[in-house]
């Protein structure tokens, strides 16, 4: 994020925290869960739902920036299915929001030009062709390379690796790349609920999944372009339970919620991603946003093993060393 982005939302956090009033920083928002690829993870792609229109997500990007958003991550499914992805980013862009897109990557070379001022894209690269396509379909290698050699001369460029079995192997070759072609690398374990994906046969062995995650540590270490947090590789390296995504643990403060929420493709509203389908969820469209944000039940665990909701609760608990890791990061980006 911009230093800027970070200030605003720093004070917003400060204030929550000492009001006991907690406000939203961060938006997660699945505009579709329509996809072109057939990644072997991920069921989101069956999911049936009603897909908000143009109109309505620009009515909950207003009505966002007015309870205090100061950054929306855009996803799906594959946002650059719709054909309104550039009105969404402009819109929001519009609002001063902090704009980031996750992506495959299949059509952004052909559609980059359409959001020149979106601030961050994370594009998913699981290693090299043979590893990738294990992972997700013959042919997405080559796509998603373009994506990248498209997206990081001109937009501030994060890969998203999934580990699994078939690519524990990777991560020299994806920080390699990342020096290479000036993207940050990032790295998460296999966390889908049920309704998002069937992942299980993926899993290495709890060993394998510790012994990659302390070298990607030890890497970080020595200067590699890894943006997951030191902190956050460590928690993934000490789970008890790689089946189990979710849990509560003693001593751990999860502000899902109360900081960031997750809004659905049909405008539903959860405290994260991990929950959807999980429990009762407001809809904005019914509700407005602030009384559906105000009216979310409190998640039934604080402790997961999604890598950007274990950075956001580390952030919003106020951890220091890894606020200092995102300072850092924003001050190297700002050079590039």
């Amino acid at each position: 994020m911009k230093l800027k982005t970070i200030m605003r939302a720093g004070t917003g956090v400060l204030t929550g925290r000492l009001t006991g009033s907690p406000r939203p920083m961060f938006m997660i928002l699945a505009i579709t869960n329509r996809c072109d690829a057939k990644c072997s993870y991920c069921n989101i792609p069956h999911r049936k739902q009603r897909e908000m229109t143009t109109e309505e997500i620009f009515s909950l990007l207003e009505q966002a920036a007015a309870l205090g958003v100061q950054r929306v991550g855009i996803w799906g499914g594959e946002p650059l299915v719709r054909a309104d992805i550039g009105d969404i980013i402009k819109k929001a862009k519009e609002l001063e929001l902090y704009v980031t897109l996750d992506t495959n990557g299949f059509l952004l070379p052909k559609r980059i030009h359409e959001f020149p001022n979106l601030d961050h894209i994370i594009i998913s690269l699981d290693g090299d062709e043979a590893a990738h396509e294990a992972n997700r379909e013959p042919g997405s290698h080559k796509k998603v390379m373009a994506a990248i050699e498209a997206a990081a001369p001109k937009i501030k460029t994060w890969t998203i690796t999934v580990l699994t079995k078939n690519n524990l192997d990777q991560i020299d070759w994806i920080i390699d790349q990342a020096e290479k072609l000036g993207f940050v690398a990032t790295f998460q374990v296999l966390h889908h609920n049920p309704a998002m994906g069937d992942s299980l046969t993926l899993l290495p062995e709890p060993g394998e999944y510790r012994k990659a995650l302390e070298y990607i540590m030890q890497r970080k270490k020595d200067g590699a372009p890894v943006g997951t947090s030191t902190a956050c590789l460590n928690h993934l390296k000490n789970w008890s339970n790689y089946r189990e995504i979710s849990k509560k643990e003693p001593g751990h403060v999860c502000w899902a919620g109360k900081f960031f929420f997750n809004v659905d493709a049909d405008g539903s509203i959860y405290p994260c991603s991990l929950l959807v389908d999980q429990q009762e969820a407001p809809n904005f469209l019914e509700t407005g946003l602030k009384k559906a944000v105000n009216s979310l039940k409190a998640p039934p665990c604080n402790s997961c093993l999604a890598t950007c909701y274990t950075d956001y609760k580390l952030l919003f608990n106020l951890h220091f060393p890894t606020i200092l890791e995102w300072v850092n990061a924003v001050r190297r980006w700002g050079k590039q």
